[in-house]
């Protein structure tokens, strides 16, 4: 299930769309714009993360998909963040993809199995990183 939100303007709460519910085991979308300020990290506020562990800045190459070799990409004990900073491409989350926009944020879940595929044309540069759960969300 794919979980949007949207953003009204500086200043403005990011709100989830019409009919998402934050929770259950499910990828969520979000946009970097307008996310409202965090305790420990920037997505805590708002997603149900706790202290950023790992991480990292990847340029994907044209048409590059992360863990080629994996049929299954998982993380059975933390969540992934990634955030796209530049270019374009998708996130295919449980064999399902999802578009994944300049200024997009995912949160995939422990447990979900996961690729990055950046765009032919328009590279990706993904920022990603590793978050400890921090509780029942």
């Amino acid at each position: 299930m794919r979980i949007s939100a949207s953003w009204a303007g500086p200043g403005k709460p990011l709100q989830a769309a019409a009919g998402a519910q934050w929770g259950g085991m499910t990828m969520r979308k979000l946009s970097i714009y307008g996310l409202p300020q965090g305790k420990a990290n920037i997505l805590d506020a708002l997603l149900p993360i706790g202290t950023v562990f790992v991480g990292g800045l990847h340029f994907y190459k044209p048409g590059e998909r992360a863990h080629a070799s994996e049929a299954r990409h998982v993380h059975a004990d933390h969540y992934e963040i990634f955030v796209n900073v530049q270019g374009k491409g998708v996130v295919e989350v449980e064999g399902v993809d999802y578009e994944f926009r300049t200024g997009d944020v995912i949160l995939i879940e422990p447990g979900e199995s996961h690729h990055v595929r950046s765009d032919e044309v328009d590279p990706l540069v993904n920022l990603w990183m590793g978050a400890k759960a921090s509780g029942p969300p």
